[in-house]
């Protein structure tokens, strides 16, 4: 079989003149650099060379299949190029799994900030329903997911992702944009829109209110947070939500104050138990939770 190292010696000699100046490119004696040559001769079946008044010349065939050894070795130092980039997470592709509200608002935002960084990153963001997330890691379709409240997960590896709460969104001339935080008691008269009692996030809400001692009714529910949001500015409805919508640039004219007692919402990152992270995965996992923490101060 033609071997890469001995097309290497052929080049070298050619590119250096004689067999000397290829074995000192090559780092090795002449009598190797000779060897190699008769016996790549021997494999291709063809004269490489002729000595002519004492100089090595190259024969005709020696000259016609230079051009594809040329481009042999361009494309092996592409391929030593391509892969010092992916070892030091310059190039790559990265397949994430996420809810929508995640996706327009922290991922879209990282994304952004990685690829000032990163041009030749390649990414495939899915915004899928929670269960269709946990899917998509167990079955490899995704390097990893990231849900927005903790949810149940099988097998999968669980890391946090970042701290969040609930917060209560109003529009920003409404009378609780004046206060720091909003307590049940603050919103008796209001018209409230958030999370239906079959989510964690909406029995956790319900908790707090009946441990504070009020009483709880919603006006409008819905499993999404843009639409809640959406209800605030043409309902003039007070939601309680995740914060993560705000963090984007959809609502520019709402305003969101922490809501007392504190409901954690828990966001996670979900990895496939055994499966190695690349490079490039690890440094995009670390931007995603950099941006998380700009987005939340």
């Amino acid at each position: 079989m033609l071997k890469v190292r001995h097309l290497e010696f052929f080049r070298a000699v050619v590119k250096a003149g004689s067999v000397s100046a290829a074995a000192r490119l090559l780092y090795v004696s002449q009598p190797a650099v000779t060897k190699t040559l008769r016996m790549l001769e021997e494999e291709i079946g063809l004269t490489l060379f002729l000595r002519v008044k004492g100089r090595l010349v190259c024969t005709p065939e020696a000259e016609a299949i230079l051009p594809d050894i040329e481009r042999l070795f361009g494309s092996v130092q592409s391929i030593a190029e391509t892969a010092r980039e992916i070892q030091q997470g310059q190039r790559g592709s990265i397949r994430v799994s996420t809810v929508s509200m995640l996706a327009t608002t922290i991922v879209a935002r990282a994304v952004g900030e990685f690829r000032k960084t990163h041009p030749y990153v390649e990414f495939d963001i899915r915004a899928l329903p929670t269960r269709h997330v946990v899917e998509y890691v167990n079955n490899n379709q995704a390097d990893f997911g990231i849900l927005d409240v903790a949810a149940p997960s099988g097998t999968l590896e669980v890391e946090e992702f970042c701290s969040a709460e609930l917060h209560c969104v109003m529009r920003a001339e409404h009378p609780l944009a004046a206060r720091k935080s909003v307590t049940p008691k603050m919103l008796d008269k209001e018209t409230i829109a958030t999370f239906g009692e079959d989510t964690l996030t909406g029995w956790r809400l319900r908790e707090a209110f009946r441990a504070q001692g009020r009483m709880f009714t919603s006006a409008f529910v819905s499993n999404s947070t843009p639409v809640l949001c959406a209800l605030v500015r043409e309902a003039n409805a007070v939601a309680l939500v995740d914060p993560f919508a705000l963090m984007g640039r959809s609502f520019p004219d709402l305003a969101a104050r922490r809501f007392s007692p504190a409901v954690p919402m828990e966001p996670r990152f979900l990895f496939a138990p055994g499966r190695p992270r690349s490079v490039i995965v690890n440094q995009f996992v670390a931007q995603l939770k950099t941006t998380a923490h700009q987005l939340a101060v």
